[in-house]
């Protein structure tokens, strides 16, 4: 009886471990550290915005996905700088690789397609 409860444990264990991996769906590369430093000092967009562009180049370059959202993060951080036509590039991979997003990503096309002038607050224009 003992001998069957040892064996029957031992399998258990053997199973479990099988069960154990260090795979990830998804590389995020830095993304959590380069994002609080970001949210907490905006004066490191450069930081995030390469740590997004690395996480990009990262997934093409070893043929996975890309996370969600960073296509669109990176985009929106383009929006931001002005270069529209980076973003609107960046929003169609999103909706592209992430169809669920789809209408978020139609609405940020539309605005990335409004001209810079158009956007800023009355009184500002653009060099």
């Amino acid at each position: 009886m003992r001998s069957r409860l040892s064996i029957a444990l031992a399998c258990l264990s053997v199973a479990l471990c099988g069960c154990v991996t260090n795979h990830y769906t998804y590389d995020w590369g830095d993304y959590d550290p380069s994002m609080y430093a970001y949210y907490k000092n905006p004066a490191k967009v450069g930081q995030f915005s390469d740590s997004l562009a690395a996480i990009i180049k990262a997934g093409d370059a070893q043929g996975v996905k890309v996370p969600p959202g960073i296509y669109a993060e990176y985009g929106y951080l383009k929006l931001q700088q002005g270069k529209n036509s980076e973003a609107v590039g960046l929003f169609e991979q999103e909706e592209q690789h992430w169809p669920e997003s789809k209408v978020f990503m139609e609405r940020m096309i539309k605005v990335a397609s409004v001209s810079p002038d158009a956007t800023s607050p009355k009184g500002e224009s653009h060099p």
